[in-house]
């Protein structure tokens, strides 16, 4: 085994470098598409609004006033209280917009700092290199950590609630309470799952406490466990009350709104979270369909081992209820990586993970595998990151030969395709046919000089609705008064410039 601690600050800024080396690659900087550029956004439009609201500045208002032509995703984008919103939390916005005096393309490389203080809280926790690899390479987390999002500060601040309520499960110390309680609860205004995994922990010591050790129901209501807790999820539901008129806040408003699941169906996302589901538009990446060597690990421990050793219990428990209660509230599955939302078990199946080590290297014929396949996987996302990032450059390359004061799009993949862009430039996107009629009314009204319609620019099966819809574009606008004849094309993009003839 390699010695310590300097063979582990080592591996430790070689990890934390191979982000930033991957991030550089894929070029982060620029790659802002779907819920990334909406989290980007919000930033930038806190920043430039004095922290005065939350409402995403949006050019093509005027063209839009009710907010029903985003350029946005409309399942990331919202109308509340007359401000065009997103569904991300208030204190990723509010935490990078800190740093607005920087250029804001170099905030997703603050990710490299989150890792690096991820990887640290490990090693200080007594987890060996070979884990420490495998469980920063092989995981979910890395991927999680490449592009811009809330997942660096909320793992990190979970983590650091997990290991503080850890010693207090095993010393009792009313500072470790005190701590665990309140990482835990700041965690809440990045993602909700720091409830489901503050109840956990407390279940499982609960648990242990009154049918493992024997002690009293009345012990375990001490407030000191669960008080700090509860007063941060009283101020993060009373914010959302008052911010939002919903005590969940733009998470439910966005995700919870289908309450006419069956069993089957939430059988089928607890399935995608944590191994895979087929879907129509893919498969989805379950936690342990990348990372098989937690599921083995488990099955490794012995019977003997999980009665007598009541951290491994403490550790075990956490990782059963909380994949219980995920699955039975979980709104969705997600895109691609639905593993993310069972990310905070990490920590849980890492003390596991380190403590069989030594046991799992007794049969070398199934771990190398494993580690091959973790690997491999891992390369497979950070693949689709960086042929995505191709991709996107290449749209953005073939929009910038179009030139216009407002821009029509017939599809979020081309309005989305601006980024940071659509801070400054007006974008709208028809995405559906019964926006055509709500589109000529604002047309008419405003009257510009000029505008520019785009769509994609090969006729597919698939696409035809979309055509139809940029020709119906063109029609009602020549009736409005509108010479559309000025055709331009790009490898993939056919636009229409539109040009008043009248005066008003």
């Amino acid at each position: 085994m390699l010695k310590r601690p300097g063979n582990t600050f080592i591996v430790t800024i070689a990890i934390s470098l191979l982000l930033l080396l991957i991030q550089f690659l894929i070029r982060v900087d620029s790659y802002f598409l779907s819920d990334p550029l909406v989290k980007m956004i919000q930033t930038i439009s806190l920043w430039k609004q004095g922290w005065a609201t939350e409402s995403i500045l949006y050019p093509a208002k005027e063209m839009d006033p009710d907010f029903l032509l985003s350029p946005l995703n409309e399942g990331f984008v919202f109308l509340n209280n007359n401000r065009l919103i997103g569904q991300y939390p208030i204190a990723l916005t509010f935490l990078y917009s800190l740093f607005g005096f920087l250029p804001f393309s170099i905030l997703p490389y603050f990710n490299i700092i989150f890792l690096f203080i991820f990887l640290r809280l490990l090693v200080k926790n007594s987890i060996q290199i070979p884990t420490l690899i495998l469980v920063s390479l092989g995981t979910v987390v890395f991927p999680l950590l490449i592009d811009f999002s809330e997942n660096g500060p909320f793992i990190l601040l979970t983590g650091y609630g997990y290991i503080f309520l850890m010693k207090a499960f095993l010393t009792d110390k009313k500072q470790d309470w005190i701590l665990g309680n309140l990482f835990l609860g700041i965690s809440l205004w990045f993602r909700l799952e720091g409830v489901l995994f503050f109840i956990s922990i407390q279940i499982s010591i609960g648990f242990i406490q009154v049918f493992i050790k024997k002690e009293s129901i009345l012990q375990n209501l001490n407030p000191v466990r669960f008080l700090l807790f509860a007063v941060i999820l009283s101020l993060f539901l009373l914010w959302n009350t008052y911010s939002y008129s919903h005590p969940l806040g733009t998470r439910h408003l966005t995700n919870f709104g289908n309450f006419d699941r069956t069993i089957f169906d939430q059988i089928k996302i607890f399935l995608s979270m944590v191994f895979t589901y087929p879907r129509p538009n893919g498969w989805s990446l379950g936690f342990f369909l990348q990372s098989p060597i937690f599921i083995y690990s488990i099955l490794k421990l012995s019977k003997v081992q999980i009665i007598k050793d009541k951290t491994l219990l403490f550790h075990l428990l956490i990782v059963i209820f909380y994949f219980l209660i995920a699955g039975l509230t979980s709104p969705n599955d997600g895109i691609t990586l639905t593993g993310r939302y069972l990310v905070v078990t990490i920590f849980p199946l890492t003390f596991i993970l380190n403590d069989q080590m030594n046991e799992l290297k007794k049969n070398k014929w199934i771990l190398y595998p494993i580690y091959t396949w973790m690997f491999l996987f891992s390369f497979l996302v950070i693949a689709i990151f960086y042929f995505s990032s191709i991709e996107l450059k290449k749209l953005r390359t073939e929009l910038k030969t179009f030139n216009s004061s407002l821009f029509v799009t017939t599809n979020e993949l081309l309005s989305g395709g601006f980024g940071l862009e659509l801070i400054d430039k007006k974008v709208i996107c028809i995405r559906r046919d019964d926006l055509l009629d709500y589109f000529s009314t604002n047309l008419n009204k405003t009257s510009p000089k000029e505008f520019t319609i785009l769509t994609i620019g090969k006729e597919t099966n698939t696409n035809k609705e979309e055509r139809n819809r940029f020709a119906s574009l063109i029609v009602s606008s020549e009736q409005l008064g509108y010479n559309c004849s000025k055709e331009e094309h790009t490898a993939r993009i056919l636009g229409r410039t539109c040009i008043r003839t009248n005066q008003k």
